[in-house]
C-alpha cells in the first residue's frame, strides 16, 4: 500500500511547495543512495507538467518547446512531449543537449536556441541532421555564421531551419532592431541549404523580475519589439513562421501578447530556490508549481556553539549562481530554521536558528538548488524517486552534462 506523503511545507515569500523527499523514502531506498546526490520527486514533477498542460490549454494555437538544458535528459525530454499536447520540439542549448535528445529520446524535432559558430559542432549538428527523422533548427545573428552555415549544409545535402536571434534588451546575443533582422533574414533566403523559419526574442533576465505585474509590464515591451521586427519582415514579402521566446517565469504572458506563437519554459519541471521567490499568477487559478529537484546531502560534522552542521554538499554539488540552496532539516515545518553557505569545493555550511537542533553527524538533510539548471549539470544521474511508495523508481542519465560542447 502506498505510504502517505508528509504534508506540503511552503518556503518564506513562496508559493512554490516543497517537502522533505528524505523523509518521503523508506529506511532501504534511503540507504540505497550515497550523497551528494541528485533526486527527483516523480510526484511533485508530474503535477508540474500537468499544471504547464492546464497553463497552455489557456492558449489555443500557441505551441510548447521546452527547454531541455534544465535537464540535459534525453529521457526527460520524452516525458514532457508524452505530456503536452502543443509540443513543437525540444530546445537546446548546445551540441551535446541535441545530440542527447535526438539519439537518447524520442524527441527528433530539435532547435538548438544559441548561436553555434566552430565548423565542427555544426558538421556533428549536420552528421545529426542525417538521422531518421530529425529536424534541426539553428539560431543565428552573424552574416558569416550563415554562410558557414550554409556550406556545410549543401555539403551534407540537408537543410537547416534558421531562426533569426533579437536582441529585446538582454544586450547579450541577437540583431539590433527590425533593419538588421530584416538583412540577416535576406541573406538566409537568399542561400542554399538554411531556410529562414523566423525569429527568436527571448529575455532571460525578465524570468526573475518578483512581482508579476512588473514582469508582464516587461514582457509587453519585448513583445512590441519583436512585433515591429515582424512587421518589417512582413513587408519585405518574408513570412515569419516562428516567433519564440518565453521562460518559465514569463511564458504565460509571452503567450497572452498575440505576437508569441511558441514558448519555451524550461525549469518549470524542476523549479528552484530562485524561482520560489518570484510571485506567480498563473492563468490556471490558485494552482501552483512545486518544487521535484533536490540534493540529498549528509551531515559529516557538527559544532553545537556554533549552531552549525557541514554537510557533504560543496560547490562541486550544489549551484550557488543565483543564491544558495534552501535546506530541509527533517522534522521541521519550514526551511526558515537553516540557513546555507559554501564552505568550499566538498562541504557546505547548514547554520541553524537558535530555536532548532543541530542535526547529527549522519544524518540526511534535503536542499533546493538555487539554480536549477548548473545543479542537473554537476550530476551524472537524476535519481526518480516515487514519494508516495517511498521508493527509488529510477535512474536516468544526464547524458549532456559538462561544460559548453
Amino acid at each position: 500500500m502506498a505510504r502517505q506523503s508528509p504534508e506540503w511545507f511552503f518556503a518564506k515569500d513562496s508559493t512554490v511547495a516543497y517537502r522533505d523527499v528524505a523523509a518521503c523514502l523508506d529506511k532501504d531506498a534511503l540507504a540505497s543512495i550515497d550523497t551528494p546526490a541528485l533526486l527527483v520527486d516523480k510526484v511533485a514533477l508530474e503535477h508540474n507538467l500537468s499544471l504547464l498542460e492546464k497553463c497552455m490549454g489557456k492558449f489555443p494555437g500557441i505551441l510548447v518547446r521546452p527547454h531541455g538544458k534544465a535537464h540535459k535528459s534525453g529521457q526527460m525530454a520524452e516525458r514532457q512531449r508524452l505530456a503536452h499536447a502543443a509540443f513543437s520540439g525540444i530546445c537546446a542549448q548546445k551540441l551535446a543537449e541535441a545530440e542527447a535528445f535526438a539519439r537518447h529520446g524520442g524527441v527528433k524535432d530539435i532547435y538548438v536556441s544559441n548561436e553555434v559558430v566552430s565548423r565542427r559542432k555544426l558538421q556533428q549538428l549536420a552528421k545529426l541532421a542525417q538521422l531518421p527523422d530529425v529536424r534541426l533548427r539553428l539560431c543565428v545573428d552573424n552574416h558569416d555564421n550563415v554562410r558557414d552555415i550554409s556550406d556545410i549544409a549543401v555539403e551534407a545535402n540537408i537543410v537547416f531551419g534558421v531562426v533569426v536571434d533579437v536582441d529585446v534588451g538582454q544586450k547579450r546575443c541577437g540583431v539590433s532592431g527590425p533593419s538588421e533582422a530584416l538583412r540577416l533574414a535576406e541573406l538566409i533566403r537568399s542561400l542554399p541549404g538554411v531556410r529562414f523559419d523566423g525569429i527568436q526574442a527571448y529575455h532571460g533576465l525578465l524570468q526573475h523580475i518578483r512581482l508579476n505585474e512588473d514582469r508582464k509590464e516587461a514582457v509587453a515591451g519585448i513583445a512590441a519589439q519583436a512585433k515591429a521586427v515582424v512587421d518589417v519582415l512582413t513587408m519585405a514579402g518574408i513570412d515569419c513562421e516562428v516567433v519564440t521566446g518565453g521562460g518559465t517565469g514569463t511564458f504565460f504572458l509571452e503567450a497572452e501578447t498575440g505576437v508569441y506563437n511558441e514558448v519555451q519554459p524550461g525549469s518549470y519541471i524542476f523549479m528552484d530556490a530562485a524561482y520560489g521567490r518570484d510571485e506567480w499568477k498563473l492563468p490556471v487559478g490558485d494552482e501552483c508549481w512545486r518544487h521535484s529537484l533536490y540534493v540529498l546531502t549528509t551531515v559529516v560534522s557538527r559544532t553545537e556553539e556554533r549552531r552549525l552542521a557541514v554537510v557533504d554538499s560543496g560547490t562541486k554539488a550544489i549551484s550557488l549562481d543565483m543564491g544558495p540552496p534552501l535546506v530541509h532539516v527533517s522534522g521541521c515545518s519550514s526551511c526558515d530554521v537553516a540557513k546555507f553557505s559554501s564552505g568550499g569545493d566538498e562541504h557546505g555550511m547548514v547554520h541553524m536558528d537558535d530555536a532548532t537542533q543541530v542535526p547529527p553527524v549522519g544524518s540526511v538533510l534535503t536542499l533546493v538548488p538555487g539554480h536549477c539548471d548548473p545543479a542537473v549539470n554537476m550530476y551524472d544521474e537524476m535519481i526518480m524517486v516515487d514519494t508516495e511508495s517511498g521508493t527509488v523508481d529510477e535512474r536516468w542519465p544526464i547524458a549532456a552534462r559538462g561544460p559548453g560542447v
